[in-house]
């Protein structure tokens, strides 16, 4: 099954590897299992469906929410040599409904209202003809917890009377806990697999702004749209009314900038005019409420920006998951003012029900305390959809990129929290802040609250002001906001009481918070767009790697498939994506065969597209002065035991005052944690964290010392390596599950940190080295070698006696040659050979197989297609060319190379990362 699966994969996607939760996912549909798939957009929801029906040759039907959305889909499948279509009120080809039923689709696609007004002879003759699967995408439209509930949703659960043995399929991208179990209750799932991957785009870089509406404000991110297009980048900028959505659209137009708009008032034929002008690279923003937010499968998005706060999380997630799909580096901007936090009751007003209007005005509390936050905005929005994040520093959003002041608010902070518990935390943040600025509102005077030693304390201070600093003190869990009657109020944590316990009038403990732009008193860092240094960050990230030339050729190769899109009435992604083009522009490929190769590249591509690109590359190439046939560098990091990781980004003074205590000053975490002085002792735990974050921040680091302290072995070192391999590191908690118990979360977030600052396990290597004088480690070496070597001589014609072949670093051979009795010794060469890879040597090698019988290394092999395919049966992880040569070597490297070639473009076998592997 696995071959089969393998096969289809490339065939009609190009790729070898699946990705994450994918094969696991598809496996469980081929068993008839009913399935619920939590994962990112852009992370390979749709080949769960997809590959299925390619396998057993029934047809799979996907119910999927938007018309545009379906029609894009089935363009992009056609691309690929897939039989789709789609049954919509847009349909006008009456024959695709009677062939549906005919079962002369792979894949079927169809809006809930169809799928539930089609009659029972449909669905009987589809049966009869073959039908796989029924997928509910974005299902989280089933919900009345989800951001986009739609009552057709709830009906597909009729279907399940009709439809016997067919497994069920619900995919969505945003679903927290409540929303889960009403997908896998409204679609009757029994006996189901749930599959929970990363909400983590790591791709994309997240950053928010306050703003106030102004013309002039408008033209500064009309010009940071103009640098947008001019490298070529698609952009959404989403709005969250019609009246922001026109003026915007009419600024870029009168800009010069050619864009599209898209929104609830317009035609249809309009709405449709603009989705297929965008999808085709006709122009490269579009303009639109978030009535276009399902609505765009365009893999290549660069930019998103929000300009308003989103009604909900969910939503914002969905939306600016439309960027960078293909997994290049993207930005989202989220541009809002106060008055968006106005606009909870005209959200609320489409409820149908109290519970309802609650989880919307919940949905949209979330929403605004993600603008306002002074900590890793990734982290807060991994939090909320409860998939644990391992830094509190992501590198890659507007907080963790920038040195943000901090201050010591612990004066303001008192006052603020003082005044809350004087009010009995029953109230809102407007009546504290009222008090604290001097307010004698009838609410105030009324409840005597005029009389609060506090009253009038803070009226230097802006009411925005206090109000970014509330936001601050519940972020860092001081305060704690709650939900009654529909109305939030706030009061003191645990944690807020423990400072104020630990205060007086006089004297408080340091607390020291980032200071928000709404709690910058200085106005000229207001009010401004992002910068155009992230612009460039990003164009820089994107081209990582490359040469000017090479850059050349791809920017070239991407108007070759506009010019081929145009002449075949598709989108130019659906061609191939840019990621594609990215590794066609290094590799440069000059034969058909090299070309399907590449990820991304399948069959269907190479047969209607092959010999123009083929062209495109030889003639462009040529051009630019680049050889065909290139491979693309890597550079490997070499570890060492202290290493400097370059970063931007300072330290908080609690974090680098806890990294320096450890580091130079050699206290223990423990002794850190309990440190006389501080307000509160804190865990080790959080010692460790701020250590490691210290590291990734480009502090030294002693990792032997380290790893002394917190209990990481070279053995625990290898088990996470081990467990990692197996399920990523998308998440925490499958890694913990593959480990042996008293492996801690603590030494994963150590092994990640060291793997990223480049530490491998030749740490512990190095100082297992140290602690061994030389006789017993060579000892040791001999032992190793003996075990491992092939227990044979071979006399030569010459009267020189070969040593047994000796496996070294990465399985190389190392003959020794020696003369006579002396020939079961290592010479000084192999001695060191040996030291230095003891690891390696432990471990045995697919290169030992090839090797494991001396008459083989030795006798003449001529290679042919058939024993080619034979011996690679053998080696599931693949063979370089110079394994296939030393085993074929009555064969030269000309003859083999020819004949490797024709198996590759008969799709028999394929190469990646220079292994030869079966298809």
């Amino acid at each position: 099954m696995m071959i089969e699966m393998k096969s289809t994969l490339k065939k009609y996607f190009g790729y070898t590897e699946f990705r994450p939760y994918q094969k696991e996912i598809i496996e469980k549909i081929l068993d008839g299992k009913d399935c619920l798939v939590i994962m990112a957009t852009g992370s390979g929801k749709s080949l769960c469906y997809q590959v299925p029906p390619l396998i057993t040759g029934k047809t799979a039907v996907v119910i999927s929410p938007l018309i545009s959305l379906m029609q894009d889909q089935v363009m992009a499948l056609k691309q690929r040599g897939i039989k789709a279509d789609y049954l919509s009120s847009a349909q006008t080809d009456r024959g695709v409904q009677s062939n549906a039923e005919l079962g002369h689709y792979d894949i079927l696609y169809m809006t809930p209202e169809k799928a539930c007004a089609l009659p029972n002879s449909f669905w009987s003759r589809l049966l009869k003809a073959g039908m796989c699967l029924l997928a509910v995408d974005e299902a989280h439209c089933i919900s009345e917890w989800g951001h986009d509930f739609r009552v057709e949703y709830k009906q597909l659960d009729k279907l399940r009377n009709v439809l016997f043995n067919v497994p069920f399929v619900g995919l969505t991208a945003t679903a927290t806990e409540k929303v889960r179990s009403d997908i896998m209750n409204s679609l009757l799932m029994k006996n189901h697999h749930v599959a929970i991957g990363s909400f983590d785009r790591k791709n994309l870089f997240y950053g928010v702004k306050s703003f106030s509406r102004s013309s002039l404000f408008v033209d500064q991110l009309v010009e940071e749209i103009s640098k947008y297009v001019d490298n070529a980048n698609s952009t959404i900028v989403y709005c969250t009314t019609v009246r922001d959505t026109e003026e915007i659209f009419k600024s870029l137009l009168e800009a010069g900038i050619k864009a599209g708009i898209y929104h609830g008032q317009m035609a249809n034929k309009a709405r449709e005019e603009a989705h297929r002008s965008f999808i085709r690279d006709e122009f490269y923003v579009m303009v639109a409420t978030v009535a276009f937010g399902m609505g765009i499968d365009k893999p290549n998005i660069r930019y998103v920006i929000h300009y308003g706060c989103p009604k909900s999380l969910e939503s914002y997630y969905q939306e600016s998951g439309r960027c960078g799909r293909d997994g290049v580096p993207s930005a989202c901007w989220l541009y809002y003012t106060r008055s968006d936090f106005a606009k909870a009751d005209f959200y609320s007003a489409e409820a149908r029900s109290a519970s309802q209007r609650k989880a919307i005005i919940e949905a949209f509390s979330a929403a605004q305390h993600y603008c306002m936050l002074s900590t890793c905005r990734r982290k807060y929005l991994l939090d909320y959809f409860a998939d644990e994040y391992a830094h509190d520093d992501c590198g890659n959003c507007d907080i963790c990129t920038s040195s943000m002041k901090e201050k010591d608010l612990s004066r303001e902070a008192f006052l603020l929290m003082s005044c809350i518990q004087s009010c009995g935390g029953r109230w809102g943040l407007n009546l504290p802040i009222g008090i604290l600025r001097g307010s004698r509102s009838k609410k105030i005077v009324d409840a005597q609250f005029d009389k609060l030693p506090f009253h009038g304390l803070g009226k230097e201070l802006s009411a925005n002001w206090w109000k970014g600093l509330a936001y601050q003190l519940i972020s860092h869990d001081y305060l704690a906001e709650t939900f009654k009657d529909m109305y939030k109020t706030v009061s003191i944590s645990e944690m807020g009481l423990q400072f104020l316990r630990s205060s007086s009038p006089d004297h408080q403990p340091p607390l020291f918070l980032t200071e928000t732009p709404e709690m910058d008193l200085d106005e000229k860092n207001k009010d401004t767009p992002s910068e155009t240094s992230e612009i460039d960050g990003l164009t820089s990230k994107e081209f990582e790697g490359f040469s000017q030339a090479e850059t050349q050729l791809y920017k070239m190769l991407i108007e070759e498939r506009i010019k081929l899109a145009r002449a075949t009435g598709t989108a130019p992604y659906a061609v191939c994506g840019d990621q594609t083009l990215k590794r066609i522009s290094l590799t440069r490929p000059s034969t058909k065969a090299r070309l399907a190769n590449i990820d991304g590249v399948n069959q269907h591509f190479i047969k209607l597209y092959g010999d123009n690109f083929l062209r495109s590359v030889k003639q462009i190439s040529e051009a630019c002065n680049l050889s065909l046939d290139g491979n693309p560098t890597s550079q490997t990091s070499v570890p060492s035991k202290t290493l400097t990781v370059r970063s931007n980004k300072k330290l908080t003074p609690a974090k680098f005052e806890a990294w320096k205590m450890w580091h130079e000053d050699g206290l223990t975490f423990k002794e850190i944690a309990n440190f006389p002085g501080r307000a509160a002792a804190i865990k080790e735990q959080t010692v460790l964290e701020y250590i490691l974050e210290a590291a990734r921040e480009g502090c030294k680091m002693n990792w032997t010392r380290f790893c002394e302290e917190t209990g990481l072995t070279r053995e625990t070192f290898l088990s996470i390596q081990n467990a990692i391999s197996k399920v990523g590191t998308e998440k925490l908690k499958p890694i913990k599950t593959e480990l042996p118990e008293e492996i801690s979360y603590g030494q994963i977030k150590a092994y990640l940190t060291m793997q990223e600052a480049g530490v491998s396990a030749e740490l512990f290597s190095s100082t297992s080295e140290q602690s061994c004088n030389g006789d017993e480690c060579l000892t040791e070496i001999s032992e190793i070698v003996q075990n491992s070597i092939i227990p044979s001589d071979v006399q030569r014609d010459d009267g020189i006696v070969e040593a047994p072949l000796i496996t070294g670093i990465n399985g190389a051979s190392s003959p020794g040659k020696t003369e006579g009795a002396e020939s079961h010794l290592l010479t000084e060469r192999s001695r060191k050979e040996a030291a230095s890879s003891e690891g390696d040597l432990l471990i045995p090698t697919k290169r030992q197989r090839v090797e494991a019988a001396e008459g083989e290394i030795f006798r003449t092999l001529d290679a042919t297609e058939e024993s080619i395919l034979s011996w690679l049966k053998n080696f599931d992880d693949g063979v370089t060319l110079s394994d296939l040569l030393e085993h074929f070597n009555g064969s030269n490297e000309k003859s083999l190379v020819n004949l490797l070639c024709c198996l590759e473009g008969e799709f028999l076998i394929y190469r990646k990362s220079n292994l030869y592997k079966l298809m």
